[in-house]
């Protein structure tokens, strides 16, 4: 038996990927894109065809679903598509595990899906109504793994991640921006008063909570929020680099109507459940971060 990784190509799947061979797992990745490890499986396919879902499924114990749009850009230019691939996509992964009798479908799902509350946020909340695209397929994933799940006898657990960052994120990510800004002596802007933040994850430490998640029992049929253990405002990024870039520019800017400025993201019950907390600190992922980005810069020609 295998663990297949949909989206195992991508940031947050390959490191997924990582960590389940860590821990001893035959891994087959299913992507468009062939995977950064040559010691595990690959099978090229399409979330929106049956077909390759049914192929990869094939002697699979545990599906770890990570295959999505997950850039807000593309669902902004391209709603169609995204609501294909992520929600149209999830109903093929679960009727594919369903006809390959899969153990487990464990969904990566967002806290966006918390939409712009301004209370801590738990998973026993009730969530409001979607103000984009992208927030809305997300909800819909977590719908339809609950209702064909229930449906076709399929177990599952939802993931919802808060922001991660790390190594191989993409480079329109906001730490990214800023830590390349900040490198080639280039204005960094914020708008508002710069206390806006996130309960960013380390993508590490994101990775080992899905693999945590989807080996335990106690997560089978619940909805698990994954982020870090701080909430960290975009100043304190700002003064994180000016420690490692010097001095920084920063153009404040008024704050933007409808602006977002985060929120506390709660993580009592992956830790009740699993045991799971986050190991690595704001600082130290940040740091770890340029470190690797300094070394990628290095092997360029």
């Amino acid at each position: 038996m295998v663990d297949l990784v949909t989206g195992g190509s991508g940031f947050i799947g390959s490191h997924v990927v990582d960590r389940l061979v860590l821990a001893g797992r035959d891994v087959r990745v299913f992507d468009k894109v062939r995977p950064i490890r040559q010691d595990v499986e690959w099978q090229k396919g399409e979330l929106t065809s049956y077909e390759d879902l049914l192929q990869a499924c094939t002697d699979v114990e545990t599906v770890y679903h990570l295959g999505a749009i997950a850039d807000v850009n593309v669902a902004l230019t391209d709603p169609e598509l995204c609501v294909s691939v992520n929600e149209v996509g999830t109903v093929k992964v679960m009727q594919a595990a369903a006809s390959k009798e899969v153990g487990r479908v464990v969904l990566a799902s967002s806290t966006w899906v918390y939409g712009k509350l301004k209370v801590p946020v738990d998973e026993d909340m009730l969530l409001p109504p979607p103000d984009s695209v992208y927030t809305k397929t997300k909800i819909g994933q977590e719908h339809l793994v609950m209702t064909l799940g229930k449906q076709l006898n399929v177990p599952y657990t939802i993931l919802r991640f808060d922001i991660p960052y790390g190594p191989r994120m993409r480079s329109n990510m906001a730490i990214a921006i800023f830590v390349k800004r900040a490198q080639d002596h280039q204005p960094i802007s914020i708008f508002g008063d710069g206390e806006q933040g996130r309960c960013w994850i380390y993508v590490e430490d994101l990775a080992r909570g899905n693999v945590v998640a989807g080996m335990s029992s106690k997560t089978e049929q619940q909805v698990i929020n994954l982020a870090g253990r701080e909430f960290v405002s975009l100043n304190a990024i700002v003064y994180l680099l000016k420690k490692r870039f010097g001095e920084v520019t920063v153009e404040r800017k008024d704050e933007r109507a409808g602006d977002f400025r985060g929120v506390v993201t709660k993580i009592e019950k992956a830790k009740s459940l699993t045991g799971w907390e986050p190991e690595i600190p704001f600082q130290e992922g940040f740091n770890k971060y340029v470190d690797w980005l300094a070394e990628q810069r290095q092997k360029r020609p």
